[in-house]
C-alpha cells in the first residue's frame, strides 16, 4: 500500500506476541482506510522491558514530535490510541483518540479537549459520562468492544474437542493474557485483574456436587497457579493461545466462568462477550460490566463463592438451560457487538 493512498495514519508502539485485543482486530479491520505504522518491539523478554521504558520516557518529548508532524504533512486524519500524541499533531479537528484504558485523570482530560481533537472514542457510557464530569467539551462516541465472530471455525473447533476433551466432561472454561493467584503478590501482571482464588474456589466446591466439572486455563500462569493445578487432573492449563484461536477453544466450553473481584465500571470487558458470541452462557460475580448477562438474557449473576457455585452446578445439570442462555447470548453478540458492523462506525468517524 502506497502512503499517502489512505487518509488517516496511525504511529502506535507494538508488541510481537501480544497485544490489545481491541487493537489487534480493529486495526486490521481499518487497514483500507487508515496507514498503519507500528513500532514492533523485541520478543526476548529484557531486551523488550528496556525497549519500552525507553519509548515511555522518550515519546511525548522527542518522538512524537518529530514523527506526527512530518506525517500530518502526508495524511488529514491522526487515529492515536495514546492521548499524549495530540499535542504533537498540528492540525485542529484531526485527531480521533481511541480511549480504551483510561485513568481519568486531569492530564487526559487537559489533553483530549485540545483543538487538534476530532472525536474521543470511549467503550462505554460510563467512560463518557465521567470524561464529560472531568470537563471534556470535545465529542465523545461510545463504541463498545467489539467481538469478530467471523473467526470461530467449526473445524478447529472439532479439533480441539477431539484433542482436549473428554467424555461426560463438562467445561468451565476463564481465558486471560496472564493467570496469577494473590499470594503472587503486589507485583503480579495486570494488578490482579486475573487471579484465580475465587473461581478455583468456587470451582472446588462445586466439584463436590458435579464432579463432571473441569477447569480450562487459557493464559500464562504463574508459578502459583501452576503448583496449585499440579496433581488436580480437573484444572487443565493451556498456557498462552494466540488471539486468532481463542473463539475456537472457548467455542468448546461449557460455561463462561467470569469470576473477577476487581471492579472497573469504565471499560467494557470483551472476555464476557466473547463467551456469548461463542453461544457459551455466562456465569459472572456482580461486577458493574456483568450489566449485560441481564441485558441480553444470558447468565448468571453472582454475588457470593457459594452462589456462583450453585449457578455451575444448575448449569451442569441443565443442558437445556445451557442451550437457552447459549442461543440468546449469541443472537444479541451478533445484533449488537459485531466488529463487521462497529468497524462501520469507526470508518464513519475517520472518513467524514
Amino acid at each position: 500500500m502506497q502512503a499517502g493512498t489512505n487518509r488517516a495514519v496511525c504511529f502506535t508502539l507494538w508488541f510481537s506476541a501480544h497485544n490489545n485485543p481491541r487493537h489487534d482486530d480493529l486495526f486490521s479491520r481499518l487497514a483500507e482506510v487508515v496507514r498503519f505504522y507500528k513500532v514492533t518491539l523485541s520478543r526476548r523478554r529484557v531486551l523488550r522491558g528496556l525497549q519500552y521504558r525507553a519509548w515511555r520516557a522518550l515519546s511525548p518529548s522527542v518522538i512524537y514530535p518529530g514523527v506526527l508532524r512530518y506525517l500530518s504533512r502526508r495524511y488529514d486524519t491522526l487515529l492515536s490510541v495514546d492521548y499524549r500524541q495530540i499535542p504533537a499533531w498540528p492540525n485542529r479537528e484531526s485527531v480521533v483518540v481511541d480511549m480504551d484504558d483510561p485513568l481519568f485523570t486531569p492530564a487526559e482530560a487537559r489533553l483530549l479537549n485540545l483543538p487538534q481533537v476530532k472525536v474521543v472514542v470511549v467503550t462505554t457510557q460510563k467512560a463518557k459520562a465521567l470524561f464529560q464530569q472531568l470537563g471534556v467539551t470535545r465529542p465523545i462516541c461510545v463504541i463498545p468492544q467489539g467481538v469478530s465472530v467471523e473467526r470461530i471455525d467449526a473445524q478447529k473447533i472439532q479439533e480441539i474437542r477431539r484433542r482436549f476433551k473428554e467424555d461426560r466432561e463438562l467445561v468451565v472454561g476463564f481465558h486471560a493474557p496472564t493467570l496469577t493467584l494473590s499470594c503472587d503478590g503486589p507485583g503480579r501482571a495486570r494488578r490482579g485483574m486475573d487471579d484465580l482464588d475465587f473461581l478455583f474456589d468456587a470451582t472446588a466446591k462445586a466439584r463436590e456436587v458435579e464432579s463432571r466439572l473441569s477447569l480450562w486455563l487459557l493464559g500464562v500462569p504463574s508459578k502459583s497457579v501452576e503448583q496449585y493445578a499440579a496433581g488436580k487432573p480437573w484444572i487443565k492449563l493451556f498456557g498462552y493461545v494466540p488471539f486468532s484461536d481463542v473463539l475456537n477453544y472457548v467455542s468448546n466450553f461449557d460455561i463462561g466462568a467470569y469470576g473477577r473481584t476487581c471492579i472497573d465500571p469504565i471499560r467494557f470487558r470483551v472476555k464476557i462477550a466473547e463467551y456469548m458470541a461463542c453461544g457459551v452462557p455466562v456465569v459472572s460475580t456482580a461486577v458493574p460490566e456483568s450489566f449485560i448477562l441481564n441485558e441480553a438474557s444470558c447468565g448468571i449473576i453472582c454475588s457470593t463463592g457459594g452462589d456462583f457455585s450453585k449457578a455451575m452446578v444448575e448449569l451442569a445439570e441443565s443442558p437445556e438451560m445451557r442451550s437457552e442462555l447459549g442461543k440468546a447470548g449469541r443472537a444479541y453478540t451478533e445484533a449488537h457487538l459485531g466488529w463487521s458492523m462497529l468497524e462501520q462506525r469507526y470508518r464513519s468517524i475517520l472518513t467524514g
